[in-house]
Formats: C-alpha cells, sequence, structure tokens
C-alpha cells in the first residue's frame, strides 16, 4: 500500500472520500484536514486519475516532526538527505531536474521558502547530479506541507491539465473549476436512469462532468451565444444530449420530467448585477421545481444564500444539505434541495 493525498477546494473533503471509497475499491481512508484527504492504495496511477473530484494528486514519501525555528531546518534538510526519491525521476528519461514547492500554518520562525530551501539543500546533498530547474523546465516536482509540528513531504503526480481537463477545454467568463462540478454531479447521486439538466450550462463545465457517469438524457441551456458554442465543443457529439439557447426561467421542458438538476448560479458579480439576483433565482427555482419529478433534486451553487433559500422555500423545494467552500477568495454554498 502507498500512502497519497488529494487536494481538493476546503469544504468538499467528504465528498472526495466519497469518491475515492468508491472508485478505488482498496482505499484505506487515513485522515482528512483542510483541502486534503489522505489514503493508502495499492492501485495504478491510472486508477488514482479517476479522481475528479480532487485538484492534485500527491504521494506521500515522508511525515514528520520539523520545529518551529531557523535552527531546526539543518534537521529538516539531514531528514530529507535521508529519503530514497530515486523513483521519482524515472518519468523524465535522465532529466535530473527538480524544485520544491512549500506552505506553512502555524506560529514557525522561517517563511515557506526558507522550508523550501532547506528541503532542496537535503535532496541535492544526496543526489549531486540532480539539478535544481527552473518554473518552466520538465521538473519532478516535490511538496513540503508544514503544519505546526508536522511536515509532510510528498510528490506531485499531476499537473494543471489533471484539474482543468486538458489544454482544449474552453471555458466562458465565470465558469466553475471542473473539480468543483464534479462535486455537484457526486452530490446529486448520478443514476443511469437520470434526466438529467443544467439551467445556466455556460461552457458546459457541469454537463461534461455528468457525462463520466450513465445517464438517460442530459439537457443544458444558457442565454449566452458564447458559453453555449463552447459547450458544444467541451461536450463534443455525445448521445441523448440536448444543448440550446433558453432562458432558465422559462425553460422548455415539461412538467415532473427531470429527476437531478445542477447548475452554478450567478452571483451578481462576475455575471449580472447583483440587483437582479432575486428576481432571477425566483424564476429559475420555480421553473426547477416544475420540472423535477417527486423527489428529484437540485443542487445549486450560490453566493446569495439568503436569496436561494427563499426561492427554494416558494417553489416548494426543501434544503436538506448545504456545504460552504472557499472559492477564489469567495465563500459560496453549495445547496442540496429536493421536490417534495
Amino acid at each position: 500500500m502507498i500512502r497519497y493525498f488529494a487536494t481538493v477546494l476546503p469544504g468538499l473533503e467528504t465528498v472526495l472520500s466519497d469518491e475515492i471509497k468508491m472508485k478505488i475499491t482498496d482505499a484505506h481512508i487515513l485522515e482528512s484536514a483542510r483541502g486534503k484527504v489522505f489514503f493508502a492504495s495499492a492501485c495504478s496511477l491510472d486508477r488514482l486519475m479517476a479522481l475528479r473530484t480532487a485538484d492534485n494528486l500527491y504521494r506521500v514519501i515522508d511525515r514528520f516532526e520539523v520545529g518551529p525555528y531557523r535552527i531546526h531546518l539543518p534537521a529538516l534538510t539531514e531528514r530529507i538527505a535521508r529519503l530514497d526519491l530515486s523513483f521519482a525521476m524515472n518519468s523524465l528519461a535522465g532529466k535530473r531536474c527538480f524544485r520544491v514547492n512549500a506552505s506553512r500554518r502555524g506560529k514557525q520562525s522561517y517563511s515557506r521558502f526558507e522550508a523550501a530551501e532547506a528541503a532542496r539543500a537535503g535532496i541535492a546533498k544526496r543526489y549531486k547530479d540532480w539539478r535544481f530547474g527552473e518554473a518552466d523546465e520538465p521538473n519532478v516536482e516535490f511538496r513540503l506541507d508544514i503544519d505546526d509540528s508536522e511536515a509532510t513531504f510528498s510528490l506531485r503526480l499531476t499537473d494543471a491539465a489533471f484539474r482543468y481537463r486538458g489544454a482544449d477545454r474552453q471555458f466562458a467568463p465565470a465558469a466553475l473549476r471542473p473539480p468543483v462540478a464534479h462535486a455537484m454531479v457526486r452530490l446529486s447521486d448520478p443514476e443511469e436512469a437520470d434526466v438529467f439538466v443544467d439551467p445556466c450550462c455556460g461552457s458546459g463545465t457541469i454537463v461534461a462532468e455528468r457525462l463520466h457517469y450513465p445517464y438517460a438524457r442530459i439537457a443544458g441551456g444558457d442565454l449566452s451565444p458564447e458559453a453555449l458554442k463552447a459547450a458544444l465543443v467541451n461536450v463534443k457529439d455525445r448521445p441523448n444530449i440536448d444543448l440550446r439557447e433558453w432562458d432558465a426561467r422559462r425553460l422548455p421542458l415539461d412538467a415532473g420530467s427531470v429527476d437531478k438538476v445542477a447548475a452554478n448560479l450567478p452571483f451578481g458579480v462576475q455575471i449580472g448585477r447583483k440587483e437582479d439576483i432575486p428576481e432571477l433565482y425566483r424564476g429559475l427555482l420555480k421553473e426547477t421545481g416544475r420540472i423535477l419529478r417527486k423527489g428529484g433534486v437540485a443542487v445549486m451553487l450560490t453566493e446569495c444564500p439568503e436569496e436561494l433559500l427563499a426561492s427554494a422555500e416558494a417553489a416548494s423545494l426543501l434544503c436538506v444539505r448545504t456545504i460552504t467552500v472557499s472559492l477564489k477568495g469567495h465563500r459560496p454554498t453549495l445547496f442540496l434541495l429536493r421536490r417534495g
């Protein structure tokens, strides 16, 4: 069993843990911290890449106690120098370039940059033929996280293409990060017989993530032709998918015809005006309640919780769960709603 941790948007640790348990059958969840889930597994890296709620994946190399003062940094260097890191270079075909990123939480007298330099010195002490690379070089990346008196030293297994789903992914303004969209899909409890709708689909991030589970039919729409154009590129030509231009307050869908709804609602920050939010939410939630079958669920992300709750109540949608997340300097809330 190898120890790993996956980073996730703070607030979504439980959602990621549930995904790990479902997709990595031999996984043992070790612990959850803010924005991290630690687990052990003997599975291949290819299987780990199926964890789409995660932002990044890391292999844990060592965890150890570390002191809070600069005089303790030489001990950190010596600890790193004793580690066998030869496995980390196997994928770079002889390019002995590496870098170290560090973070710290607590009352240390040293900076994260000084901690990273101490770790770098430890690697260089043992592996004299390895070179400390520049940011734009094909480096192996090590990570040092210091949380009070505990240090975690790890190897980064993924890059930005992992969380953004490749270089050809198109994003409209205010687009949702794919791992957050996937968490919303997970919260909807995807089932093979689902008719699934995103009434504010933008560039199709939520729709694209829903495609990773069986479905009966998927529909989505947006007022922006430019966003829809990007959505069609992202979703590609998949069966039983209908993306079209529409007003989410007047959906061209039959009453009680939908099992699941998920939407990243406008906050009135990057798109729209704040003063328009109450009227928009009233219309959108009324339509959501109309198209959902009895017992159907809706997962909504918003930074205007009072307006959403008032609109959900008026639409006879019961709030059964809320999760507050940390997203790009904002604190939006995920709502799981159910039609009675």
